[in-house]
């Protein structure tokens, strides 16, 4: 049963392919040897009881002759011969069929067929001639040499209707062809209808997703041009091909700058007399570094301030620790490049409001990201 099974799927995958030609019509003629695998549920002898297993599997020969049509269809008659030993001796084996190839899609020189047929087994055994019809079917390739010459290969199942067995055979030949008509027309007709490239970029228009392609441009599978960057610039136009990931870019591919400083006024409030930064105000600090990210050209100075509450030279420290905090969390935390960050105290030295009210105080203590621009252009 299990090689019906392989047999069984091995054409089915076939039928998935659809057929076309790819030979020349005329007559064939197929020497082949191969290799007999008996089932070993079959008997020698039919109204024997024996050992089940005394069929040797073993070598055999054949010759067929047949005719190859403008059409995916092979007609061809086949004889083989071979023998065998049992436990009762050597056994004389024969088989002759009509078989029928059908041949798959090929754009190469390997051509893919299944292939079905009937005939008969004659098998000379110690007791006298017995004989069993049999129907035939499997899979095969064969590889053209040439137009006149191929190397032909199957694997088919052999299932005799009399005994219910089912053997394998692996055939392995030569197909000469003669006598035949030219190439059928099937592939002219494949040509004629190929599909266009208008934009001559190497993609056929049926699947170009940039139809547009400028001449000269390297496309990929769908006919798009590269953009290494993933800056939404392509190669070609791109002038600054190395931006980093979720920069901020121009038609040209180049970061787009900021034109004057600015400041970010960070809406943290941190505990008395304390440089901890409480866990809810870090989506404050991560706002100024998706800010830098799309502005790959800036740095930012952080600054700390205070209100007048305390020693001048206390609050100058404090004010240095709670910008040293948020500069750290900017490069470690969120991954701003440490050359791109610093930090500085103003202590209570920068009111922007009345210390002698708590209003005042709240809006004094503060801090400041100051970004600013270094450089017009990425370098080039």
């Amino acid at each position: 049963m299990s090689k019906k099974i392989v047999l069984a799927a091995c054409i089915t995958g076939l039928f998935q392919v659809p057929a076309v030609l790819a030979e020349n019509s005329g007559f064939v003629l197929t020497p082949s040897v191969g290799y007999y695998d008996f089932d070993s549920d079959r008997a020698a002898l039919a109204d024997t009881a024996v050992d089940p297993d005394n069929y040797d599997d073993d070598s055999f020969y054949s010759l067929g002759l047949g005719y190859r049509f403008d059409s995916p269809w092979q007609v061809e008659a086949v004889y083989l011969d071979g023998d065998t030993n049992t436990d009762l001796g050597d056994i004389d084996f024969s088989q002759w069929r009509v078989d029928g190839l059908y041949h798959m899609k090929s754009d190469g020189d390997i051509i893919p067929y299944w292939l079905v047929g009937a005939g008969e087994n004659k098998f000379d055994e110690t007791t006298g001639t017995r004989e069993e019809t049999i129907v035939n079917y499997g899979v095969g390739f064969k590889y053209t040499i040439n137009d006149l010459l191929a190397v032909r290969a199957d694997l088919r199942g052999i299932t005799s209707l009399d005994e219910e067995d089912t053997d394998v055979a692996l055939t392995v030949g030569l197909q000469f062809l003669f006598g035949g008509g030219g190439s059928a027309p099937v592939r002219e007709v494949a040509a004629a209808v190929t599909v266009g490239d208008s934009d001559n970029d190497g993609i056929n228009d049926d699947v170009d997703n940039c139809p547009n392609t400028p001449a000269g441009v390297e496309v990929d599978s769908m006919g798009c041009a590269f953009d290494d960057d993933n800056d939404g610039v392509t190669n070609h136009r791109d002038n600054c091909p190395d931006s980093d990931a979720g920069a901020k870019v121009d038609s040209e591919g180049c970061y787009i700058t900021l034109q004057e400083s600015r400041e970010i006024e960070l809406q943290i409030n941190f505990p008395n007399n304390s440089s901890i930064i409480p866990a809810s105000f870090y989506n404050e600090i991560k706002a100024v570094a998706d800010f830098m990210t799309q502005y790959p050209n800036t740095d930012v100075v952080i600054e700390g301030h205070t209100d007048s509450r305390g020693s001048e030279a206390y609050n100058q420290q404090l004010s240095d620790k709670r910008a040293g905090k948020v500069a750290d969390a900017l490069v470690d935390t969120y991954g701003v490049d440490s050359s791109r960050v610093s930090s500085e105290g103003h202590g209570e030295s920068r009111p922007i409001a009345n210390n002698d009210t708590a209003e005042g105080r709240d809006a004094n203590r503060r801090v400041v990201a100051v970004i600013a621009t270094t450089v017009e252009r990425r370098a080039q």
